[in-house]
């Protein structure tokens, strides 16, 4: 289940008022993301190195602000993730030819890949319409995730129910933020990001999301709307992360 956890973890771009509503050009909404198995017994190893290769990117240039997370639930907590995000596609043919030449790799495998077990590399499109992000998310330390395998020929049902329920958040002015995302390529994923100060902040508001959408619209009509977007999937997965402060880049 740990792959279906690891599509989205945070997004550094502000939602509430997109420039391209206007007719500018669309921002970039691509997340590149790495997920690195350390050897057992190497974890102090590996944090050091990788600490010592993020300096030498930054020494560079690198032009990607990389971000580190590691998992806080579940029976895997010898991963990291590690993530940048956003980016189009086009800026990966350059990005890919600053790392040649920066030898970005070379220095990688010299010194922190005797400490890896496994690698894994995903990309996501975020959903920059039906999100709510702030422009400033400093302060979010910890990252609730859900995931939902979707049905087969369901992804339009998906983007409506979505849309719908974003909508009312958004109208209602749901006092939360969040973040929709989906794979490219491999299983048909859907992944909401709420985004956290401390376990406290966890709480939320009583009654959560159901009671808001309840008092809005009515409980019949909320049931309505939560049976239109859940009939969609084949279930879901929920876990945490925590940002890796010593193990990320400085925007």
């Amino acid at each position: 289940m740990r792959l279906m956890q690891l599509f989205l973890l945070v997004v550094a771009v502000t939602l509430a008022t997109p420039a391209w509503a206007d007719g500018h050009e669309a921002p970039p909404d691509l997340a590149d993301m790495w997920i690195v198995e350390v050897r057992a017994g190497h974890d102090k190893d590996f944090r050091e190195a990788f600490k010592e290769h993020i300096k030498f990117r930054a020494k560079k240039g690198d032009t990607r602000v990389w971000k580190t997370y590691s998992p806080m639930l579940g029976d895997d907590l010898s991963h990291y993730a590690i993530r940048a995000c956003c980016v189009t596609y086009a800026e990966m043919d350059d990005y890919a030819a600053w790392s040649e030449k920066a030898k970005a790799g070379e220095h990688w495998n010299d010194n922190v890949d005797q400490y890896v077990e496994s690698y894994e590399h995903y990309f996501s499109r975020l959903d920059l319409a039906n999100s709510h992000w702030p422009e400033d998310d400093s302060g979010f330390k910890m990252f609730g995730v859900t995931d939902w395998k979707v049905k087969p020929g369901h992804g339009a049902q998906v983007e409506a129910a979505k849309a719908m329920l974003s909508k009312h958040a958004k109208e209602g002015e749901w006092p939360r933020h969040w973040s929709w995302s989906s794979p490219i390529g491999g299983k048909s994923m859907l992944t909401l990001v709420s985004p956290y100060t401390n376990f406290a902040d966890m709480q939320g508001p009583a009654g959560g999301f159901g009671k808001f959408l309840s008092d809005k619209v009515g409980e019949e009509e909320a049931a309505k709307m939560f049976k239109a977007f859940n009939d969609n999937f084949h279930g879901s997965t929920y876990t945490v992360y925590r940002l890796v402060e010593e193990m990320s880049m400085k925007d």
